[in-house]
């Protein structure tokens, strides 16, 4: 089965989670809503409609038209206000998933759709395109909207309370990092085929003219360019790496004798390997664990100084760590020209970690939770875990040593850390 999408697919997905176009496509259902009443008129029988009178219908749409206007600005107002919440006290990272959040976007494209629907509704009232029957469709459509505004502002109090908040948004970016960790274990190499890091010799290296972060791999463009060849690419760098030119992204093998691609070819490799300004989860599970650790590091900051924060993020940062570690083996590579790099264990602590272990090395509290963290870790069953979250371990209690200036921490620490070991020893003796 493939797991990988094209570049078009992830362009699409991408721009649907795009809170414009969310808001546009409820524009386009409030203006459907409200016509759709001059298209039924005609099936009406006559007289039915007569029951209701156009001035009830305009006066409901009015005031539809002047409550939303109100309440649309001042949920703009509060998103972002949000945004600028979680960009302070979060990281600026932080701000994307924000933004992305279905019940934010809903409730603004709401508010915006009905005061489009009753802004069409009494321009068509106003210019007699309603009949009678086309009245009473529009009526029993103004009540279906005021009780989907109803349904909505509900459900948007009640979320106000948590809109910003530094849980929150450590919530939402969770779980994007989840969702991408779980895609990576699910398809690690994209549907190609592992390779160790060792190149093979005659490999025509592909470099691309942007500066920036790889956001995307187009996998799928990549193996139909390796099939017309009748050659291998190795993909040198993954998503989230930054690129500039004189930074090979690719290596292209083709076999002895054959004279390297033409232009065109070659220039659909390069569109193949997409670029921006800022990471993407799609394809690289590091970015959830660096957001998150950003967000730890900047609540131990001298500024914030909550490293209460700091360890609820290591919290967050395991769970998305272990995320996938008990899905089934690897199918059949769908694309085996393609050669992708495993990202090692390795990558991941050092995304996670390495930051807060030295931000966090001054505060006992934060090493105490750390070396829990490790220990949780090193018990995972995912392919160099333990001697990862050892070495991490060892690191993270080094810091320590040389920041802490009170002695009965630093014994703290190290009973702890032995305490681990010792456990683990015991536990592996008796198996």
């Amino acid at each position: 089965m493939k797991l990988e999408m094209s570049r078009r697919l992830w362009v699409i997905s991408q721009t649907m989670r795009q809170i414009w176009f969310v808001a546009a496509i409820y524009c386009v259902a409030g203006i459907v809503t409200a016509l759709i009443g001059i298209m039924l008129n005609p099936y009406i029988p006559p007289g039915i409609g007569r029951t209701i009178g156009a001035n009830s219908v305009s006066s409901l749409l009015t005031i539809i038209a002047s409550s939303m206007l109100t309440v649309l600005i001042f949920s703009l107002n509060t998103v972002v206000q949000a945004t600028s919440a979680a960009a302070s006290s979060a990281t600026p990272r932080a701000v994307g998933t924000l933004l992305e959040d279905r019940t934010a976007q809903s409730a603004l494209s709401t508010f915006l759709g009905s005061f489009i629907f009753s802004l069409v509704g009494l321009v068509a009232l106003n210019t007699n395109l309603y009949g009678d029957g086309g009245r009473l469709v529009l009526f029993i459509a103004t009540l279906a909207v005021i009780v989907l505004i109803v349904i909505i502002l509900l459900r948007w109090i009640n979320y106000l309370g948590r809109l910003g908040k530094i849980s929150r948004t450590i919530e939402q970016v969770e779980g994007s990092a989840s969702t991408s960790m779980h895609n990576y274990r699910r398809n690690p190499y994209l549907g190609g085929k592992p390779f160790d890091g060792k190149l093979p010799a005659g490999l025509h290296m592909i470099e691309l003219d942007k500066i920036g972060y790889l956001r995307f791999v187009d996998i799928s463009t990549l193996d139909t360019v390796a099939e017309q060849l009748d050659a291998d690419i190795y993909i040198l760098e993954r998503a989230g790496a930054m690129v500039a030119p004189g930074r090979y992204v690719a290596g292209l093998l083709l076999k002895e004798g054959q004279s390297l691609p033409d232009e065109e070819t070659l220039e659909t490799l390069h569109h193949a390997f997409t670029v921006g300004n800022e990471r993407s989860y799609t394809q690289d599970p590091l970015y959830g664990l660096t957001v998150l650790s950003q967000v730890a590091v900047r609540a131990l900051s001298p500024a914030v100084n909550d490293p209460g924060t700091a360890i609820d993020v290591l919290g967050h940062l395991i769970r998305v760590m272990v995320e996938g570690k008990k899905l089934e083996p690897q199918d059949e590579p769908s694309h085996p020209r393609i050669h992708v790099r495993e990202i090692e264990a390795v990558d991941f602590f050092d995304a996670a970690f390495t930051a807060i272990s030295r931000d966090g090395a001054g505060m006992a509290e934060v090493g105490i939770h750390l070396q829990h963290a490790f220990h949780a870790l090193k018990v995972v069953p995912l392919e160099g875990y333990e001697e990862a979250a050892d070495a991490f371990s060892s690191v993270a209690l080094e810091r320590a040593r040389e920041t802490l200036a009170f002695r009965s921490d630093i014994e703290r620490l190290d009973s702890l850390v032995q305490g681990h070991n010792t456990a683990r020893h015991i536990l592996q003796r008796n198996k």
